[in-house]
């Protein structure tokens, strides 16, 4: 028996995903199944994926020789030459544990061989189509369905290998059990919620708290760019109320307040309200360079400066710009590290005095150029399927380069061709 899988699901990765998964046998077969995910399962395409795989194992009979046609290389892999070493594992090192246990359980309780064939997917694959289409009527279904994951005992592998732990194994398994017991921090969750309300209302996508936060190690945050965000979310800087704790003097205390404003200092304060020189005249300057690209300018607030790399821009007819996403992200979390890093220069190093509106000015283009060069560097040396490649630095930063047209076709991996950032 040939049974084709498939996967579905609609806004995925967004708090209102619905996936779907499909199995499909033939035409107008009793054994077709369109299968809504639970809610008590990731809403997520890749789920939806193990699940038909899951489904699948159950639909033709345990004698029955079956070929498994899916579309999903990390499944079929997940259940063939990387099985052993999840098992030696414990499979702390996968996402959907729970699943992908119940269906090597479930291939394991077969009594003829499981086959698997790998068909690339909406390439005009009768089965894989028609499985397509059977997860897509699943995630359109007003609830979820039952989704069988219990395991016989005799099937059941719990554990890791002595051998097979690494140290980093080993703290995953410990952070895996202590993570539940950690109350989240009040300051970090109000903050998180700035970002995502910021996001829902600037791009229209609301997502979960853990796509935000994976986003801050997305490969077009810098390092030190993503730590900055990492700690300021989570409130961990000294700043503001933090010197207001009863141990501290006096003296101490008063450098809760911003001796420009008089006010008690906050991460909103300082990069987006603050009135000293630096942070205005940096947002001013990131929108007159954006205008160049000829897109809307959207107003800098958590949502779009420590949410910006889930910025979502699209085309008249509806098509994702993804060179544009990946300029607004790289562009606004460099000039909010500046605005944070122009700030911790003027309080600690230079006692209170500002910078001046050049010396600022002169700091901004030099970021961008600097980070510029940076990428290009990078993907001079780029290998590997997720490297940053140089067709796609040029496409991300043509739009507000100097003199572009003068350009030489291979002036990214060149490095003796100067490149700079046009001024608004």
């Amino acid at each position: 028996m040939i049974i084709a899988t498939d996967g579905s699901c609609t806004h995925n990765g967004e708090r209102r995903a619905k996936a779907g998964a499909g199995v499909y046998v033939g035409s107008n077969a009793q054994l077709n199944r369109s299968v809504r995910l639970p809610n008590t399962l990731e809403q997520s395409n890749q789920t939806a994926e193990i699940v038909a795989t899951l489904l699948a194992t159950t639909t033709a009979g345990v004698r029955a020789r079956v070929t498994q046609e899916t579309d999903s290389q990390s499944t079929m892999d997940s259940v063939t030459k990387w099985r052993n070493r999840h098992e030696d594992t414990g499979y702390l090192m996968q996402k959907n544990e729970a699943l992908l246990r119940a269906t090597i359980a479930s291939l394991r309780r077969r009594r003829a061989h499981t086959l698997f064939r790998w068909i690339k997917g909406h390439n005009g694959h009768p089965g894989n189509e028609a499985a397509d289409a059977l997860a897509a009527l699943g995630a359109e279904k007003p609830a979820g369905d039952s989704v069988a994951t219990d395991i016989p005992r005799s099937y059941h592998l719990s554990g890791a290998k002595l051998q097979s732990m690494t140290q980093k194994l080993a703290y995953r398994a410990i952070r895996r059990r202590e993570d539940p017991k950690v109350k989240p921090r009040p300051r970090a969750v109000a903050n998180m919620d700035r970002i995502s309300s910021g996001i829902l209302a600037a791009f229209g996508v609301p997502l979960y708290d853990s796509s935000i936060w994976t986003s801050f190690r997305t490969k077009h945050v810098s390092r030190p760019a993503a730590q900055f965000m990492w700690m300021a979310v989570h409130d961990a800087y000294m700043i503001g109320t933090h010197w207001l704790r009863p141990n501290m003097s006096a003296e101490l205390q008063e450098r809760a307040l911003c001796r420009v404003c008089g006010e008690c200092e906050s991460m909103s304060h300082i990069v987006l309200e603050c009135d000293a020189v630096g942070q205005g005249l940096i947002w001013k300057l990131l929108k007159q360079t954006w205008l160049l690209t000829k897109a809307e300018w959207l107003e800098p607030c958590w949502g779009t400066t420590f949410g910006a790399a889930c910025a979502v821009f699209k085309s008249a007819n509806g098509s994702r710009r993804t060179a544009l996403e990946n300029l607004w992200c790289i562009l606004t979390t460099e000039a909010l590290h500046l605005i944070w890093k122009m700030r911790c220069e003027r309080v600690i190093q230079k006692e209170g005095a500002e910078f001046s509106e050049q010396e600022v000015t002169n700091r901004f283009y030099a970021t961008l150029d600097s980070r510029l060069d940076l990428d290009r560097r990078t993907a001079a040396v780029a290998k590997g399927k997720r490297s940053i490649k140089p067709c796609d630095i040029e496409r991300i930063w043509k739009p507000i380069i100097e003199n572009v047209e003068a350009l030489p076709p291979k002036w990214v991996v060149n490095s003796g061709v100067l490149v700079g950032i046009r001024r608004g």
